[in-house]
């Protein structure tokens, strides 16, 4: 059967290991079995880093802007749209507890303070649009049918005139 051999002379590389800066026949480096030293120096000793963090502003607006923010989080997570992390299943799961609605308070945002898109809107009943605009079309056809109608007969008045 052809093709279970090795084939004919020795197994060759199928790319130039001199362009690696391998030469044929040298010795291959070792195996590095542990992880490369951190960067840069050690974390242990932050400090010695040249970039240092930038102080955080501290005054009343900071503090406003960070209760609002907390309190737009915590909201959030209250809504019945948050999807909250599994929690652990225990041996037996109880009946009341897979079926128990959780109880969320309703949130009413400064809207002044967040962009008009997210401002909900009130719904216009399409079907009650529609139907005004197919009365209003219906009358406008009407007048244009009568229209051409007297037209029709004013023409033929004036040809049996003639």
């Amino acid at each position: 059967m052809a093709g279970s051999g090795r084939g004919r002379g020795r197994a060759a590389f199928t790319f130039d290991i001199g362009a690696i800066g391998f030469s044929k026949g040298a010795a291959l480096p070792d195996v590095v079995c542990q992880p490369p030293p951190p960067f840069p120096g050690s974390f242990s000793n932050f400090e010695s880093t040249d970039n240092k963090p930038v102080p955080l502003k501290t005054g009343e607006d900071e503090d406003y802007m960070l209760a609002l923010k907390q309190d737009l989080r915590g909201t959030m997570k209250r809504m019945p749209y948050f999807l909250a992390v599994e929690e652990d299943c225990e041996a037996i799961e109880r009946y009341s507890k897979k079926y128990s609605e959780k109880k969320h308070a309703m949130w009413t945002p400064d809207w002044r303070r967040l962009p008009r898109e997210m401002k909900p809107r009130k719904k216009t009943k399409k079907a009650f649009f529609c139907r005004i605009v197919n009365q209003i079309l219906q009358q406008q056809l009407e007048l244009q049918v009568q229209n051409q109608k007297r037209q029709k007969a004013l023409s033929q008045k004036v040809i049996w005139m003639c």
